[in-house]
């Protein structure tokens, strides 16, 4: 099967999971074309990226320039007009009619026809390629996550990709029931995690006493700020106790105020991206694993996090929140801990609880990395990605 995908940007350091997935398909023995309107703005280090064997077209935005691009007759199709005949921002129409063209230029330079077009998140970026896979005479199927669903861009043009999909993948049951309640019940709708690739996460036993770890983008849903809170209050009775932090985004300066008005700059690192054997040594040496998600007043939040499943897999227990799909996978006093969002005391409860009990955290750490081989492994739910693609084309 060669399957096309469209995507904003790839690879996207936050998106780990679309490049982990490309890249089982292609083991798999299935051919991938992508079609990506940007190029990360950010340093990727992946190893599995250096491995790929997809044709990769970037195109860009499009500038004043390119109108008369919008005249052609490969935009004159009737399943174009058909589908991009209805109210919307005229620059959103013309920005993916513009892609339209640009993609079907693309697919005509490939070797091989492509037999679905596939993409991540409902969001009006995404048009086109429901445009293009209706041109082309070939199923339709959307990723969703999260922000795209629970604080879409559009929702009228969210509403519309999910309906107009011949499948839905979403990462959480979740997910699914809301996807049905607030969008639509008609389009058939695949639960595929967003796994990780076990084998890749080899843990030791060189965990350092004290040492916690966070990697995330800086931004509010993270919960950064209430783990920050945590290691303030707890430090005076963790001594050895270090935090460490990857990630980088706009609440960075904002994090790294609260570390120094808290006074606790000798047990705080922040890092930059680093490379994956950088990460799995951060993993291993950790003895928990902090991601205390929030939902955003605009309704933006997490799904699943993959951080989560890598942590988990290095047998490194989580504490996190009850929001979203995390429940999914952090099942609260089996293989990690669960509080309550914008509970800073909660998850400084829940750090005392995992640093000053050995064998519970140990515990936790192997029934952690049990669940990410049984039901978080990208490998077993790309091989359901691929069934879902293979479904559609009936």
């Amino acid at each position: 099967m060669h399957v096309l995908y469209y995507l904003y940007t790839f690879p996207k350091l936050s998106e780990s999971f679309i490049l982990n997935e490309i890249y089982e398909l292609e083991q798999m023995g299935h051919d991938v074309s992508v079609f990506a309107l940007t190029k990360p703005e950010e340093n990727i280090v992946h190893d599995e990226f250096d491995e790929l064997s997809a044709t990769i077209r970037y195109t860009g935005r499009p500038g004043y320039s390119d109108v008369t691009e919008l005249l052609s007759p490969k935009l004159l199709h009737p399943a174009v007009l058909r589908n991009a005949l209805f109210p919307a921002n005229p620059i959103y129409h013309a920005a993916n009619l513009f892609w339209t063209k640009r993609c079907r230029e693309f697919i005509a330079d490939i070797e091989s026809p492509i037999d679905v077009v596939h993409t991540h998140f409902a969001t009006p970026v995404s048009l086109a390629a429901q445009y293009v896979a209706a041109v082309e005479n070939v199923p339709f199927t959307v990723t969703t996550h999260a922000h795209d669903i629970y604080a879409p861009t559009n929702e009228s043009i969210a509403r519309r990709l999910l309906e107009r999909a011949d499948r839905i993948v979403t990462i959480s049951e979740q997910n699914q029931g809301y996807i049905q309640k607030h969008y639509t019940n008609n389009t058939p709708i695949d639960i595929v995690r967003a796994g990780i690739r076990p084998t890749k996460f080899y843990p030791s036993d060189a965990d350092v006493d004290g040492r916690l770890f966070t990697v995330a983008r800086f931004v509010e849903k993270k919960g950064i700020e209430y783990a920050i809170d945590a290691v303030a209050e707890i430090v005076d009775e963790f001594p050895t106790l270090e935090y460490h932090i990857v990630g980088s985004g706009p609440l960075r300066s904002e994090f790294e105020e609260s570390v120094e008005e808290y006074g606790i700059s000798d047990h705080v690192t922040f890092l930059d991206s680093v490379s994956d054997e950088r990460l799995r040594s951060e993993y291993d040496e950790a003895q928990g694993f902090i991601l205390p998600c929030v939902v955003e007043p605009s309704g933006d939040r997490d799904g699943i996090p993959v951080v989560l499943m890598e942590a988990m897999a290095m047998r490194t227990a989580p504490i996190s929140t009850t929001i979203s799909g995390i429940p999914e996978l952090v099942e609260d006093g089996e293989n990690g801990l669960l509080v309550e969002p914008r509970n800073s005391e909660a998850v400084a409860n829940a750090l005392r609880r995992l640093l000053s009990d050995d064998d519970e955290r140990d515990r936790f750490g192997e029934r952690a990395r049990q669940k990410i081989a049984n039901d978080f492994n990208v490998t077993s739910e790309t091989q359901k990605l691929a069934h879902t693609f293979q479904a559609a084309t009936r």
